[in-house]
């Protein structure tokens, strides 16, 4: 669709790493997305027109007109680029997909090691000892702190997801996005982060039968 985003590298912070590169990416891609809205808006209309004008009864031998209006939102289509056919469309939807879920296992990565070290932590162990136990509590709470944070960094990809749906809708993909309200308000973290990789996984598969 003739979308073209550059990573930029922060190299005041060092060597970038891939997570870092992918949240420039996604920076980039949801402005990007959010300008494409309402032309995807009436893409998805005349989508839902034709589809219905062409499947509509015509017991009064409409059948003509009915097709003059399909064939002018087709003249209509061309208007609107052209970049938006099916193969233009069915990359960009690839590519933005195949983004966001790299993305999105780089948080799987992170949550799991915060996880991780949260298991490492044993305050039992410390009884007795009110140094060591502070300390513990300390980790403990930041790790806590930096959970609470990584989840609260996916709140943008739900939305993000619904820019990316009409695209989806009007490509007729056979794609199911996760539903991240259930991982940034799930009360087992570690089974919501188990399913989402698991989700990820299904995607990459069905993305990757695509052309």
């Amino acid at each position: 669709m003739g979308i073209e985003l550059q990573a930029v590298a922060d190299l005041s912070k060092g060597p970038p790493t891939d997570c870092a590169l992918l949240h420039n990416l996604i920076a980039q891609l949801m402005p990007t997305l959010a300008g494409l809205n309402c032309i995807l808006k009436i893409l998805n209309v005349i989508g839902a027109l034709e589809g219905f004008l062409t499947a509509f009864p015509d017991p009064f031998k409409a059948a003509s007109k009915a097709g003059d209006v399909i064939s002018a939102i087709g003249d209509m289509k061309d208007c609107l680029g052209m970049v938006l056919g099916p193969i233009p469309m069915i990359e960009t939807i690839k590519d933005i997909l195949l983004l966001i879920i790299s993305y999105l296992e780089c948080f799987v990565a992170a949550i799991r090691s915060i996880l991780d070290f949260q298991v490492g932590i044993d305050l039992n162990a410390a009884q007795g000892n009110p140094t060591l136990l502070a300390s513990l509590q300390c980790a403990s709470d930041n790790a806590e702190t930096s959970m609470q944070q990584m989840l609260m960094a996916l709140g943008p990809i739900a939305p993000l997801f619904k820019m990316v749906q009409p695209l989806i809708k009007i490509s007729q993909l056979p794609i199911t996005l996760p539903d991240m309200g259930a991982i940034t308000g799930a009360s087992n973290v570690k089974s919501a982060v188990d399913q989402l990789d698991q989700t990820l996984i299904q995607l990459k598969q069905v993305l990757s039968s695509i052309p």
